[in-house]
């Protein structure tokens, strides 16, 4: 009897433990992990950098104005009156109209952001429903084996009581030990697994602890939904989306260094002072001219422009980066397609699959719950010997094990197609 009552007060701690916990459900495990969960902070700083760099290109005015300033004494020449300096500014003008190809590149890097972003969350999605499923399977699994250490014990007890009474042998009663010590070690490799599950789930919720993680179990339709129109669900898988804005932002890269073909005058603007001195003898051929001397200033005012001419800088090694990004990008294009399109005709077929598996196992939990209060009966009774005990509890075991995993395989499967369609 003590042991009986150990280890059912074990099992309806364990219940009260459960039941002290709200149950998360499916649709907010996964509202908490795209709240919390480190992935979803890369996903978010890749579209933040996207649109920090197209913040930039957007810019018409990019190149840096020039001034110059010059000073020329006389005194360092021999000439301590004259004196010159110049001071002047020049500024590039873009005539091309590059900032529309470069400022549409960079919105179409944004977009492709945006979809890997999208991407990402649809998989943190799948991954939180996949997870949830395992939890939920080792849940059950734990109840089904504590159950089974439960009429082990019973069973034990009862060998005991017949061996005190004189009604039974000593091998029945060690072979019921061993029964329930092999039960008990399986309870807790079971319980390991669930913590180990519950670990996995609680890093996609961003939860530094699984503490007093439970999921939800509810009864699961095998109900498939309606095949939709494959072809348009592969131009919106953002996969797809996002190569193609890839290749949208490869080719106006490329119309961007066609444009910087084109030269770009550059406009100036100097002024100038200068003030000169005729030496003495300058002058000749009239009296007293060896000793006449002048200075004066002069002031100036210039305007210039410079046009590069493009004869050899024709910007062929960027364009020909830009043709080279173009081909991948059309070529990663249709590989893309490709594969959504492998992946939706496997995720279908497996989620059929699996349909059709939960169908099948949909009666075995009713009976498998009656055949555990038939064999609990029968035990108590004494009606079974250890050979028939434990072949009934194991085959109870696995069947309970069967039906569980087709229940989680359904919701694994239901969870890789609703990634593929972004709905049920």
């Amino acid at each position: 009897m003590k042991r009986i009552a150990a280890v059912a007060l074990l099992i309806v701690a364990t219940t009260i433990a459960i039941k002290g916990q709200a149950p998360l459900t499916l649709l907010d495990a996964q509202a908490e992990a795209r709240a919390h969960a480190p992935d979803v902070g890369e996903l978010d700083a890749l579209v933040r950098g996207a649109e920090a760099f197209a913040a930039q290109a957007r810019r018409r005015v990019r190149q840096n104005p020039d001034v110059s300033a010059s000073y020329g004494p006389g005194a360092l020449v021999g000439r301590s009156d004259e004196v010159t300096w110049t001071i002047g500014a020049a500024l590039p003008v873009d005539l091309s109209g590059s900032w529309k190809p470069r400022t549409a590149s960079a919105d179409a890097d944004v977009a492709r952001a945006g979809y890997q972003r999208e991407d990402g969350l649809r998989a943190l999605d799948e991954k939180v429903a996949q997870a949830v499923a395992d939890v939920a399977l080792q849940q059950r699994l734990v109840t089904r084996v504590e159950r089974v250490m439960e009429l082990q014990a019973i069973a034990a007890d009862a060998a005991h009581r017949q061996l005190n009474a004189g009604l039974g042998t000593q091998l029945d009663a060690d072979s019921a030990d061993l029964d329930l010590t092999s039960v008990r070690v399986g309870v807790e490799q079971a319980r390991g697994d669930m913590a180990r599950a519950r670990a996995q789930l609680a890093r996609l919720l961003g939860r530094r602890t699984a503490t007093g993680l439970i999921v939800a179990d509810p009864m699961e339709s095998p109900e498939l939904p309606t095949l939709p129109d494959l072809d348009g669900l592969v131009e919106r898988d953002p996969r797809v989306r996002a190569v193609a804005a890839e290749l949208d932002a490869a080719k106006f890269e490329q119309q961007l260094f066609a444009r910087l073909v084109t030269s770009t005058p550059t406009f100036g603007l100097a002024y100038g002072y200068q003030r000169r001195d005729i030496p003495a003898g300058s002058f000749s051929g009239g009296p007293f001219a060896s000793a006449l001397t002048a200075a004066w200033p002069d002031r100036e005012l210039t305007f210039n422009v410079s046009l590069p001419l493009p004869f050899f800088d024709r910007q062929q090694e960027p364009r020909a980066k830009a043709t080279g990004r173009i081909l991948t990008a059309d070529a990663k294009l249709q590989s893309a397609r490709a594969d959504v399109r492998a992946e939706l005709a496997s995720a279908w077929a497996d989620l059929q699959a699996a349909s059709r598996a939960l169908e099948a196992v949909a009666s075995m939990p009713a009976t498998i719950d009656r055949d555990v209060s038939f064999v609990e009966q029968a035990v108590r009774a004494g009606a079974f010997d250890a050979v028939q005990r434990t072949q009934a509890l194991r085959r109870l075991v696995e069947a309970g094990r069967i039906a569980d995993t087709a229940l989680r395989d359904f919701r694994a499967a239901r969870a890789a197609w609703m990634r593929r369609t972004a709905g049920p």
